[in-house]
């Protein structure tokens, strides 16, 4: 009986947990990874991926697919539940004017970006098909939502189109595009800042990172605070009760989604469960809303929940790398590379070339955005602690609320992608064009567009 309970769900809990320890102490110890400041889950998850690979974890990719999707869905509801702390932004100030400019640049070249590296896939798995074996042009997709929103969300879509409308293979493809989005971070994203660095294009430049970052552990005692406990110890602890929050919300959305599956019509059906982590996030937002009505916001604390949502980042990142299936990556090796390549070129020289004519903060403002566009926000906000570590640009601001503006533009398009194999590619390729062209329109309407700042 335990070893039935034990398995598989502790066993994936278990794995998980010894790789990211693992990530710990080689980030701590090997140069190599101090250099690109490599995430501790990412040097966990490639273990993870090799050590399944070879036989070493008796436990099917599948079960951590399954470990993903439901962390993916924790994280957007634990986003939903923080609440917004008071910023800089006030109307007619000179710095929230600088913040607005900064979200509307970083929201119309991701946007841009991530709608391009979406059609460049879909072209190249075209291309490639017609001298190899076919595959669902749509896949290339993939490409977009691995670089540029992550390894949850890319799981959340591949999962639901390999199970829903029975495209093989989503998962390990969309995995492995995620995975290489986060290497190039690493591996591209870093030594770009460190030249900016040396060519002085920093506001903030410092003469060296902290050994902190460096080795991504704190020094003893000089850590940040985790967050404010707002209850009794006695009673509940905090982090019990936040807690309990998210997962009574979980189990709403569960219900909700039953609900959805049995109103919305055929076609969009599996939208139901498929984005579910985005139902997850307009409960939280109504459930943190009614809890402000009736004053109870008081006992949440926003960096204790940030915490739950790094942690659930965490793990989840390690299950997506764990959960790529060898075998598959090399059934497919050249239209994955060719894909990757092409995409890690044009968004490196994309931004480049709208980050040279940004005047104020061009620079912070850049490597937030490239991060963000070849990993998660996490990776924006990691590279722009190289060049400004203690975040005196506004850039870290604007990243984290970017998605004011970035959300009305491209939540239509989730509409579009999730049920693209029953609607086929042509709407979703018209909205994308249509998207780019509106949000070049609007960098040269708002003079972002004009001569080199910084070469």
């Amino acid at each position: 009986m335990l070893q039935q309970l034990f398995m598989p769900f502790f066993g994936v809990f278990g794995w998980i947990s010894i790789l990211l320890i693992v990530g710990v102490i080689l980030r701590a110890r090997i140069g190599f990874f101090q250099q690109y400041l490599v995430p501790a889950a990412i040097i966990g998850g490639v273990i993870g991926f090799i050590l399944i690979s070879v036989g070493w974890i008796d436990i099917s990719n599948d079960e951590f697919t399954k470990f993903a999707v439901v962390l993916f869905t924790l994280n957007f509801i634990s986003i939903g539940l923080t609440g917004a702390d008071e910023t800089a932004v006030k109307k007619g100030s000179t710095l929230g004017k600088t913040l607005v400019r900064g979200m509307l640049w970083i929201t119309l070249v991701y946007v841009i970006v991530f709608m391009t590296q979406g059609l460049l896939g879909i072209g190249l798995i075209s291309l490639t098909n017609t001298f190899s074996d076919p595959i669902f042009e749509g896949l290339g997709f993939l490409v977009a939502t691995g670089f540029a929103q992550g390894p949850g969300q890319t799981v959340a879509l591949a999962s639901l189109w390999e199970k829903s409308f029975n495209i093989p293979n989503a998962v390990s493809i969309g995995l492995t595009f995620a995975a290489v989005g986060y290497l190039v971070s690493s591996f591209v994203g870093v030594p770009l800042a460190n030249w900016g660095i040396r060519k002085g294009y920093t506001a903030n430049s410092p003469r060296e990172l902290p050994n902190d970052v460096l080795t991504g552990i704190s020094e003893a005692g000089n850590g940040p605070s985790a967050g404010k406990l707002t209850t009794h110890t006695g009673n509940i602890d905090g982090l019990s009760f936040q807690l309990a929050v998210l997962l009574v919300t979980l189990f709403i959305t569960y219900f909700a989604c039953l609900g959805l599956k049995e109103i919305l019509p055929g076609p969009v059906k599996p939208l139901a469960f498929g984005m579910m982590f985005l139902w997850g996030m307009f409960i939280a937002v109504i459930i943190r809303l009614i809890l402000g009505k009736l004053g109870l916001t008081v006992y949440f604390d926003n960096n204790l929940q940030r915490r739950i949502t790094g942690v659930a980042v965490d793990y989840m990142i390690v299950a997506t790398l764990v959960a790529v299936k060898v075998a598959i990556v090399w059934a497919y090796i050249v239209p994955i590379t060719a894909i990757c390549l092409i995409v890690a070129v044009f968004t490196t020289l994309f931004i480049v070339y709208f980050g040279r004519r940004l005047d104020h903060f061009g620079f912070e403002r850049f490597m937030a955005v490239y991060g963000t566009a070849t990993g998660t926000g996490a990776s924006g906000l990691l590279l722009l602690r190289i060049v400004d570590p203690e975040f005196k640009s506004p850039a870290a601001q604007e990243l984290g609320l970017y998605n004011a503006f970035a959300l009305p533009l491209l939540l239509p398009v989730s509409f579009f992608v999730f049920p693209l194999p029953e609607f086929g590619l042509a709407p979703l390729l018209a909205l994308a064009a249509g998207l780019i062209v509106v949000c070049l329109v609007l960098l040269k309407v708002f003079r972002f567009w004009g001569k080199p700042v910084w070469k």
